[in-house]
C-alpha cells in the first residue's frame, strides 16, 4: 500500500530559490534569452523511451553491511548488474573520509573503475553545507580532490553531489558555494528521481542477521513498489511542465539491499521502456544548465521548484509505508 507526502527534497531547493532569485532578476532573464529554455521548442517533441542517468552516492561504503558480507562484494554485485544490463559508464560520487577509518575498502574504488565506471566527489566527510560554514566546506570539498585525481587519472572528476542534497539554506551559501563550484571547474550532479532507496539498507542487514525471510520479501516487494511509484510520480511531473520526459537523473546509493535488488530494479525500469544513459547526457539538456554551469544565474533545480515557480500544484510523492525502524528488531 502507499500513502503519501512532500518531497523531503523541495523545502530548501525553495528557500535557496526564492533567496536568490530577487537579486538576479535582470541578470537571469538576460541569460535566459541566450540560454535555451528547458522547455524550449527544439525539445518540445516526447522522447520515445523515457532515459535515466544511474549515479551512486556514498562510495566506497553506505549503510551497515550484512553478516558474512564485505564492501568489495557489494560493489561486485552493483557493477555486475550495471554491465549485465549494457548500463552505460556510471558515476559514482566518494566521501574520501571513509578510507582513513577503512582502508580495506579502498578495492571499491579500484573496482568501479576498472569496469569503466568515472568517480565524482560527494565532499571527504559527507559534510551537510546547512550545519557547516561555507569555508568549512570548501576546504571539506577540496580534501577530497587529490584521492579523485589519482583514481580517474586523466578523467573528468569534477561531478560534485551535495551531501543531503543540502545546497546552502542563506543566499551567502547557496550564492557562494555555486561561485566556488565555477570557479573551480565542477558541474553539480543533480537529483530528478530518487526513491530514497537507503532507508532499506539498515533494516535488511537487520533481518539478514535474523534470518527473517519474510520481512526480507516485505522489503524487496515494497522497494521494487517504491521505484514505480516514483518513476511514475515525476514522469508526471515532466509531462505536466514540458509536455516531455526530460533525461532523469535518479540518486543510488552503493547499499547492501541496493545490491540485491538492482537486477531486478533495471529490469523493472527496462520492462517501462526505459533507456539508460549517463550522467553528462543527461545534464546536456537545457533543464540541467544551471547546475552544468554554477555561474549562470539562479533557476529552479528540480521538478518540483520549477512546477512552483509557475505556480502549478506540486502532487504528494509516493512512499511505501512500511515501518522501517522497527522492521526485525
Amino acid at each position: 500500500m502507499l500513502s503519501f507526502r512532500i518531497p523531503r527534497q523541495i523545502f530548501p531547493r525553495l528557500l535557496n530559490y526564492a533567496f536568490a532569485v530577487a537579486p538576479f532578476f535582470f541578470s537571469a532573464a538576460i541569460a535566459n534569452a541566450q540560454t535555451p529554455s528547458a522547455d524550449s521548442s527544439s525539445h518540445s517533441s516526447s522522447a520515445p523511451h523515457p532515459r535515466i542517468a544511474f549515479t551512486f552516492d556514498d562510495l566506497p561504503a553506505h549503510g551497515p553491511l550484512p553478516a558474512g558480507e564485505t564492501r568489495a562484494e557489494i560493489a561486485t554485485k552493483i557493477l555486475a548488474a550495471l554491465r549485465d544490463a549494457h548500463v552505460p559508464p556510471t558515476y559514482g560520487f566518494v566521501n574520501g573520509a571513509t578510507l582513513e577509518s577503512e582502508p580495506q575498502d579502498l578495492p571499491v574504488l579500484q573496482a568501479w573503475r576498472a569496469a569503466g565506471n568515472p568517480l565524482g566527489s560527494h565532499t571527504w566527510s559527507h559534510m551537510n553545507l546547512d550545519q557547516n560554514s561555507l569555508e568549512d566546506f570548501e576546504a571539506n570539498l577540496t580534501r577530497n580532490e587529490p584521492l579523485l585525481s589519482k583514481m580517474m587519472d586523466n578523467e573528468d572528476w569534477h561531478w560534485f553531489r551535495f551531501p543531503y542534497l543540502a545546497e546552502g539554506y542563506t543566499p551567502a551559501k547557496h550564492d557562494g558555494i555555486r561561485a566556488f563550484l565555477a570557479q573551480h571547474g565542477y558541474k553539480i550532479a543533480d537529483v530528478t528521481m530518487s526513491f530514497d532507496d537507503y532507508l532499506w539498507n539498515d533494516p535488511y542487514a537487520r533481518c539478514v542477521a535474523k534470518a527473517d525471510t519474510v520481512s526480507i520479501a516485505q522489503l524487496q516487494s515494497t522497494y521494487l513498489a517504491a521505484a514505480a511509484a516514483n518513476f511514475d510520480f515525476y514522469r508526471r511531473l515532466s509531462q505536466s511542465l514540458y509536455k516531455r520526459d526530460i533525461p532523469y537523473v535518479l540518486l543510488m546509493h552503493i547499499g547492501a539491499f541496493d545490491a540485491e535488488m538492482l537486477p531486478k530494479l533495471l529490469d523493472l525500469y527496462r520492462s517501462r521502456g526505459v533507456q539508460f544513459i549517463t550522467l553528462p547526457e543527461a545534464e546536456r539538456d537545457p533543464f540541467y544548465r544551471v547546475d552544468k554551469y554554477p555561474k549562470l544565474p539562479p533557476a529552479p533545480e528540480d521538478l518540483e521548484a520549477a512546477m512552483l515557480k509557475r505556480k502549478m500544484s506540486v502532487p504528494p510523492e509516493p512512499v511505501t509505508t512500511i515501518q522501517f525502524d522497527s522492521l526485525c528488531r
